[in-house]
């Protein structure tokens, strides 16, 4: 741990003597109401910086400019947000090692009438250590959102649900997901972009600006890129550094263009071999889709749940685990995630619990984001969870699976099922790395078994994974193996 502050402190004292150090953030606009005075909305700035710059101004302005017949942006307003203290998320530092700092600004404003509008927030300067851009302590950060304000078919901005990751290796596989979100559930579409910088109503792109995609900075196992699907962004960072991107997202309703907005990210990629990247040790047990990627099928009225397990080789490492998305959002029915170590070592185990209601059933999937982390280093995977009727409630309540007996075993267990109606099943037993171990297809009639399951398997934890012909997950079972 001390080698891993010293890096940090080197990388942030060689940029120590430039201005304010501004990293990244992002607007978002909420819609509230509307009355004869306008559109009422919330606005949230997001602002990140390091801590040896110049402190921040803790009143910040966003311009306004709504689209013309013409197709040009005309000022409509400026509008101050005050700094808040209120909500227990000013100014709160992201990590203990390397200092940054979250600035959330929040008020209410009121667009006038109808339109096409963008809010625009800008300020000086960049981090001089950025190495993607040729001249960074001279270039503005800015942030733009654009929405259509329609009293008549009200509509929030997207935006993004996971809090950014300031900090990654050199020379290791690393996955991060912003979890691009519309609260109106509008079309979503999510791409790299080029960070802007000062000019006019619509600022220019930063001179001199290098995707971390090119090969200077990614190397061939891991280049720069955002899962069009699911916005995972992956790298394999080719040096250590400081690296900024943007991620725009744009909104689509019915086929038209409704609003958009981007984040910006700095990353800081240290030179640090020592310090393992914490995992999740099973996501291999969890079912795939035909592109490859995890993905749940849950039928409402399902009490579903999925058993991860996360660990770190550091053995001295404390490692956590959290979980974002839609579904804990929900007012009826949300998701819940919680974890408990399992006194492995350093080992955890977390708990994605949903019965999602019929109202949730829909075509698209929730997407799931689950985080781990040892302190120093953060590590997303992805999960995919649709609800839907493709299998409906009456079937799952006719398949009834009861507890493992014994366990802990040895060489052997017994597995009670419950059928209303004779059907075919799989029961797949999965090891602590996701690798599948035992495979075993059943066709039960209709009524009462117990499945007798003998297995030649090493001590350790192991995963027992029932699923009906349609694929679907009914339930999954923890299984200690003890010699």
């Amino acid at each position: 741990m001390k080698k891993l502050f010293t890096l940090f402190l080197g990388i942030s004292i060689a940029a120590s003597s430039y201005a304010t150090h501004l990293m990244g953030g992002q607007i978002s606009a909420t819609y509230l109401s509307s009355d004869t005075s306008g559109s009422h909305y919330f606005l949230d700035l997001d602002v990140y910086r390091d801590t040896l710059g110049v402190p921040m101004t803790l009143n910040q302005s966003v311009d306004v400019f709504v689209l013309d017949t013409s197709g040009a942006y005309v000022f409509s307003f400026s509008h101050t947000m005050i700094f808040d203290t209120l909500s227990g998320n000013a100014m709160s530092s992201m990590t203990t090692v390397y200092g940054v700092e979250i600035y959330h600004f929040s008020d209410s404003i009121t667009f006038p009438g109808n339109g096409y509008y963008m809010i625009k927030w800008s300020d000086c300067c960049r981090n001089g250590a950025i190495i993607n851009m040729s001249n960074p302590l001279s270039e503005n950060m800015t942030f733009l959102t654009y929405i259509n304000v329609d009293s008549t078919n009200p509509n929030s901005s997207p935006t993004f649900l996971t809090p950014p990751v300031s900090y990654l290796p050199a020379d290791t596989l690393w996955q991060y997901n912003p979890l691009p979100f519309d609260p109106d559930g509008d079309s979503l579409v999510w791409h790299l972009s080029v960070p802007l910088s000062a000019g006019a109503t619509v600022p220019a792109v930063v001179l001199g600006y290098e995707n971390l995609s090119d090969t200077t900075y990614s190397n061939a196992t891991g280049i720069f890129s955002i899962d069009s699907i699911t916005g995972q962004i992956s790298w394999n960072a080719k040096m250590a550094g400081n690296f900024v991107a943007s991620f725009a997202i744009e909104e689509y309703r019915n086929g038209v263009l409704v609003g958009a907005m981007s984040r910006d990210m700095q990353f800081v990629v240290i030179p640090d071999t020592n310090n393992a990247m914490p995992n999740i040790s099973n996501m291999q047990t969890i079912p795939t889709n035909n592109l490859g990627y995890p993905y749940v099928k849950i039928a409402p009225g399902q009490n579903y749940q999925l058993h991860l397990l996360a660990s770190d080789a550091d053995v001295n490492d404390v490692v956590s685990m959290s979980a974002f998305g839609e579904s804990f959002g929900l007012t009826i029915s949300a998701s819940t995630f919680g974890y408990v170590p399992t006194l492995n070592g350093n080992e955890i185990e977390g708990t994605f619990a949903w019965t999602p209601d019929m109202s949730q059933v829909r075509p698209n999937p929730y997407l799931v984001v689950l985080r781990t982390s040892d302190g120093f280093f953060y590590y997303d995977e992805t999960v995919q969870f649709e609800v839907t009727l493709t299998t409906a409630v009456e079937e799952l309540d006719a398949f009834k699976v009861h507890e493992i007996y014994p366990n802990p075993a040895s060489n052997s267990f017994m597995l009670p099922l419950s059928l209303d109606k004779g059907q075919n099943i799989s029961v797949d037993i999965y090891n602590i790395l996701g690798v599948k171990v035992s495979a075993k297809q059943l066709n039960l009639s209709v009524g009462n078994h117990i499945l007798i399951k003998n297995f030649d398997l090493k001590s350790g934890q192991y995963f027992v994974n029932i699923a009906n012909a349609n694929g679907l997950t009914i339930t999954t079972k923890k299984l200690l193996v003890v010699k």
